[in-house]
């Protein structure tokens, strides 16, 4: 079979979308895939007639992983909680994410240990989302007190589900706090070390580049080498939206590679051996996925460079295909509900429309025979761009009723000085290290890149049917 990965997990896929879409019992499902595991020991042999229980199986493997992700404990805080529950709750816990201010609100998600609804204290578990209309330092890890009433999430009533996007990352409560005193602080951390130290790193980081950018130009640089969002206001995400390059503004897979390439070329100048550069490569790509934030589109982005990367370490030539169906299956199997996250689709879709379709493209239009360097490059990027386009239109419509033609010559021109920008943003902060005037210096052409940006995208949203709303 050529490419198993890719066809196992694809299997995978339908296995999770037939769960999603299907009500069944977990062990009737459960006892016929031990039967055709039986099976397809009993075959033995590597042919078509074994693949079929073998692919059956790993379709009944994918249902059942998303139907178990979504059983529950018994002790689960989620299973005391009714839909219109006025009941004042007291929860014992600490802050399992970095506090963030998000729509006029202080947020975080909390891990509950201990529960108390009238006069009844139990231990609990499980995580929920809560909001403060008021401002006070607290960090990751930090062990609290919360007094509140617990409300279930709702989809928005534009159809979005963001019920399915919290559930997705474990998250099925919400509680609004507007009184400070219905928060108690206890001494000590609960947190993880290493992810505390990451955070420490990350905040030095952040206080280089506020201190030498203004507000804007910080906020951009932040979101891009960060994933810090806080500083970018809604009209210029939305501009970055309708041209389509709002990928540029979150740590995601473009970033990552960018870090790779800067470490991998910086220790090939120092002449480090091929295994050493990969094994630190790899090392340098899993501390900065901790200082991001260690978010979904950046752990897909570093599973899909640590994979792509381990294939040298074994001596074998990387197969693209193979790469991001392994990453794929990886993820999905820790948590198959990312298959219906929007940026896990638009992730894995625009690298395999990259993959499948440039090759055909450049065949077509018989690129590879110009023999001027700089219209050969100028066609490649406009091929990889278009290519990226098309194979993700269905879901960007689907999802966000909009239609961005402009984004073809948008990546062009904005991506490369967004490769730039993220350059200087991290010698920026590395300058820092050596001498504030250094890093004061460096901020003068890094400030004038972004702003170069900006009135580039500002002018392609503005060209005639750069985009169309649905």
């Amino acid at each position: 079979m050529m490419r198993p990965s890719l066809v196992l997990t694809v299997f995978y896929c339908w296995g999770i979308v037939l769960a999603n879409l299907i009500r069944f019992s977990f062990w009737p499902i459960m006892g016929l895939a031990a039967a055709i595991f039986i099976g397809a020991i009993l075959l033995r042999r590597k042919n078509f007639v074994f693949w079929i229980p073998v692919l059956v199986l790993v379709l009944f493997a994918g249902a059942l992983n998303l139907k178990n992700s979504r059983i529950l404990p018994k002790d689960h805080i989620h299973n005391f909680v009714l839909y219109k529950d006025s009941s004042l709750y007291r929860l014992s816990g600490f802050i399992d994410s970095q506090p963030e201010l998000k729509n006029q609100y202080l947020q975080f998600v909390f891990r509950v240990q201990e529960a108390q609804n009238n006069r009844l204290k139990w231990p609990a578990c499980g995580k929920l989302l809560v909001k403060l209309s008021f401002i006070r330092k607290l960090s990751y890890g930090d062990q609290l007190t919360l007094m509140g009433n617990l409300t279930r999430p709702y989809n928005f009533a534009s159809g979005r589900g963001y019920k399915d996007f919290l559930a997705r990352r474990g998250v099925y409560l919400i509680m609004r706090l507007d009184d400070p005193r219905q928060i108690i602080q206890h001494p000590g951390n609960r947190g993880s070390k290493l992810i505390n130290h990451s955070l420490w790193l990350r905040t030095k980081m952040e206080e280089v580049i506020r201190r030498n950018l203004t507000d804007l130009p910080a906020g951009i640089l932040c979101a891009m080498v960060l994933g810090q969002k806080r500083g970018i206001s809604w009209l210029v995400n939305n501009s970055f939206v309708r041209s389509g390059t709002v990928h540029i503004l979150v740590v995601s897979g473009f970033n990552v590679g960018i870090v790779a390439f800067i470490i991998n070329l910086l220790l090939k100048v120092l002449r480090f051996r091929r295994i050493a550069r990969i094994i630190l490569t790899i090392a340098c790509l899993l501390i900065y996925c901790l200082i991001t934030g260690a978010s979904d589109p950046v752990m897909r982005a570093t599973l899909m460079g640590v994979i792509f990367l381990s294939a040298y370490l074994f001596k074998r030539s990387p197969d693209i295909y193979n790469s991001l169906a392994i990453s794929a299956l990886f993820i999905l199997t820790i948590n198959p509900g990312q298959l219906f996250d929007i940026g896990f689709q638009l992730s894995f879709i625009s690298v395999l429309a990259i993959v499948y379709l440039y090759p055909k493209l450049e065949a077509l239009i018989g690129l590879r025979v110009y023999k001027n360097k700089i219209w050969k490059s100028i066609g490649q990027g406009c091929l990889v761009s278009f290519s990226a386009w098309i194979g993700t239109l269905g879901i960007i419509v689907f999802n966000f009723g909009i239609i961005a033609p402009v984004t073809v010559l948008a990546n062009i021109l904005i991506v490369p000085l967004a490769t730039l920008i993220t350059l200087c943003g991290f010698t920026l902060v590395l300058s820092a290290l050596i001498s504030p005037v250094l890093a004061h210096l460096i901020s003068m052409p890094t400030s004038l890149l972004i702003n170069l940006l900006l009135n580039i995208n500002a002018l392609l949203v503005k060209l005639p049917l750069a985009y169309i709303c649905l």
